[in-house]
């Protein structure tokens, strides 16, 4: 049906029949819709799209060149439908947990055409229907709440020029409140909503009458400038860089942006310290993190281990050295400052002794009668630990007992005499800031990690900090042993760490390149390595033992494309169940990696009848069963642990045959594949090849152009990162030295 809106422009509505194209991030949609008298191919830009539901769409048609008549829509709006069979197809579309193609039916057949009745004016009838209990009901009560608010705030946004898929992202944060707190202040928008910015704020503050001049728009600028410095891993900004990034951003008189300073240091919002003739903008929470951690620090030197002689310690050192082999210098002189310091950082390149000499440190600390917790930044990191050491470790946020991103003081003491961090690179600074709150009184931490890995994802530069400040006792283990000094990979680890060239192809090694020169040769060469060439000439199982590692996203060679392209090879689609989430397909046997922290979501402990919470970002695992149905999937973690993703929660999740270099820090795999193609020279640096080859203990692949490797090797700049731990620490050394004389 097609009619002129009093606007005069266009009114369509009809069925969509075939969903052409999708783009997830900014909502883009090409779809063909049945309508009474014809088929038309609409463009536009919608979220939540599904095949088979009514829509009316308000817009107008245009000719494409290449595609001929489209109808491009500005608006669309879901028509709720009012025949039984098309109630059953809504319900069952994936949007309401745990309501799949039976139970709508059962719904539909209890309630008739009064089931959106009885789903919004009284819901509890659902506990009439077979399968659907409380913990059910909850689910589904929120979901179709959350439905209807959501089509209100599209109705809202829409008004003031908001794309649906922006109205989405505001009602996944505010819920119910999106509205209200929208027209309390527009500018929270470029706090709160990832990807949504500034200027989109500031527009929109604009048409809802917001004042140019207002102190709220001068300090939302301030703050979003400092955000985004955060999510590039920065503590702070210099003042200069603050000033002129905001006249860039909005015109601003000098008073009238010191009005603003002085009111967000008064709300205690920022910080400015002054280090000599510079000043430095810090989020206020930022600026106390940095701080504590210093003055922490400092306290844990005061406090030393006697409780061993060096003769005694010496005589342990001996006693294991008889058991296994003989230690290092530097291996000798770590184990002595871990045990004999309250607080000791650890570093070493791959095949220096890490593993060994963390183990010496265990049994000697043992054989002392300390409790000492072990713990690494991720799920697979900790499992590594476990292994190596032969003692349960966990994630620092299992350890810590955190559950929510924004950390708390109100925190359980650990009940430990020392703490051990592995994999210590990947600690930001506010999780650093969170372990040593919780550290008790008298008690030691022992940070082992490796220095020429890639910084954390979050704000900090910790690790080089602590060895920049000069302070803390710091012992790098530099010398290969000779059992690794034949793997090829730790020789050409150290080499690229060099600035040097890796040994390449060598006969009977573990080191090789294969020669391809465009993205969509290597990534079909990738898929040909993991599914037939490697397996059927090592005996490895392409699913449990290869894991492809890209420094990119998008692009043939990205883990996008790559995923889809090892999944369908891998795991193609059989006479099971799947689920579309997305622009993802889940199928049940396949690898998959939970992309944020998730602290509520539940798992069972097999075997046990527990239920726990939280699975984290990083977090992999295999999709144990799928359920189209009722619209949910299992994914089971480690050996035992089981977790139900609704269709909500599976957004979350992503296919990881292939992911990227800055998620597989702090994991190990058999063998390793990595894609070697032009990428930006802000990313191609040493680090990024280093920690990349470095995952792997057996074989490394690369594929591509060796061109593109050299220029990795050669590249030696890194991001700049303001962090001044390091100073603070220096600082806090100094009150202390006055103070104690």
């Amino acid at each position: 049906m097609v009619k002129l809106s009093w606007r005069f422009r266009l009114e369509i509505r009809g069925i969509i029949d075939k969903i052409f194209f999708n783009n997830e991030e900014n909502g883009y949609i090409v779809f063909k819709l049945l309508t009474e008298d014809t088929d038309i191919t609409c463009t536009g830009s919608a979220i939540g799209i599904k095949e088979g539901r009514e829509y009316k769409l308000d817009g107008d048609f245009i000719f494409h060149k290449k595609y001929g008549e489209q109808f491009s829509f500005d608006k669309i709006e879901e028509v709720l439908p009012k025949e039984q069979d098309a109630i059953i197809a809504y319900l069952a579309s994936g949007n309401i947990p745990f309501v799949g193609k039976r139970m709508a039916k059962r719904i539909v057949e209890k309630f008739k055409e009064d089931t959106f009745k009885i789903l919004e004016e009284n819901p509890r009838r659902l506990l009439e229907i077979e399968g659907i209990g409380e913990k059910k009901l909850e689910k589904i009560k929120e979901a179709f709440a959350e439905q209807k608010g959501l089509r209100d705030a599209f109705v809202f946004f829409e008004e003031f020029g908001i794309s649906q898929t922006d109205a989405n992202k505001i009602y996944r944060v505010y819920g119910n409140l999106s509205i209200e707190k929208v027209k309390e202040n527009p500018y929270k928008l470029a706090e709160d909503i990832r990807g949504f910015g500034f200027k989109k704020a500031d527009e929109l503050a604009r048409k809802m009458g917001f004042s140019k001049d207002s102190e709220m728009r001068i300090k939302s600028c301030i703050k979003y400038i400092l955000k985004m410095a955060l999510l590039e891993g920065h503590c702070f900004l210099p003042e200069d860089t603050v000033t002129s990034s905001i006249n860039k951003m909005i015109s601003v008189s000098y008073q009238a942006l010191e009005m603003a300073m002085e009111r967000l240091i008064l709300d205690r919002e920022i910080f400015i310290k002054k280090d000599g003739d510079s000043k430095s903008i810090y989020f206020t929470k930022i600026y106390k993190a940095e701080n504590f951690a210093a003055g922490k620090l400092i306290s844990l030197l005061d406090g030393s281990d006697r409780e061993l002689n060096l003769l005694e310690l010496d005589a342990k050192i001996e006693s294991i050295e008889a058991d296994s082999h003989k230690f290092a210098k530097k291996q000798k002189l770590a184990i002595r400052e871990a045990v004999t310091k309250k607080v000791c950082l650890i570093t070493g390149g791959p095949g220096t002794g890490k593993t060994t000499t963390l183990r010496a440190i265990l049994e000697i600390l043992e054989s002392m009668g300390k409790k000492v917790s072990l713990a690494a930044p991720t799920g697979r990191a900790a499992k590594r630990m476990e292994e190596s050491t032969g003692r349960k470790a966990s994630t620092i946020h299992k350890l810590l007992d955190i559950h929510s991103d924004f950390y708390t003081d109100d925190l359980e003491e650990l009940n430990a005499d020392v703490v051990i961090i592995d994999e210590f690179s990947m600690v930001d600074l506010l999780l650093f800031n969170t372990l040593l709150t919780a550290l008790k009184e008298g008690a030691g931490l022992i940070m082992v990690g490796d220095k020429d890995q890639l910084p954390s994802v979050g704000a900090g530069n910790v690790l080089r900090d602590i060895i920049k400040s000069g302070v803390i006792s710091s012992v790098n283990l530099d010398e290969i042993f000779r059992q690794e000094k034949e793997s090829l990979i730790v020789k050409n680890a150290h080499l690229i760490n060099e600035g040097k060239m890796p040994f390449l192809n060598e006969r009977g090694g573990d080191f090789f390149f294969v020669n391809k020169s465009s993205m969509e040769n290597i990534s079909r060469e990738i898929v040909n390595l993991v599914t037939e060439r490697l397996p059927n000439y090592y005996g490895l199982d392409p699913k449990k033992d290869i894991q492809v590692l890209s420094p990119i996203k998008k692009t043939p060679i990205g883990v996008h494309n790559l995923n889809k392209l090892l999944q369908e090879a891998l795991n193609p689609k059989k006479h099971g169940d799947e689920l579309k989430v997305g622009d993802q397909i889940f199928r049940q046997d396949d690898r998959v990696m939970q992309m944020k922290n998730n602290y509520q979501l539940e798992y069972e402990v097999e075997f046990t009848g527990n239920f726990e919470q939280g699975i984290f970002n990083g977090d992999t695992g295999i999709v144990e069963e799928v359920n189209s149905d009722e619209g949910y999937l299992v994914v089971r973690y480690d050996e035992n642990k089981l977790a139900t993703y609704s269709l909500k929660d599976a957004e979350e999740l992503s296919l990881s045959y292939a992911i990227t270099i800055h998620k597989s820090q702090g994991s190990e795999y058999p063998l390793v594949i990595i894609p070697m193609t032009f990428v930006p020279p802000i990313l191609a640096n040493r680090n990024l090849i280093y920690t990349a080859v470095t995952r792997a203990s057996k074989l490394v692949v690369l594929v591509g152009e060796q061109k593109y490797l050299r220029m990795m090797v050669e590249n030696n700049k890194t991001r700049l990162r303001y962090s001044s731990l390091a100073l603070r620490i220096l600082e806090a050394r100094e009150k202390y030295d006055f103070f104690k004389k």
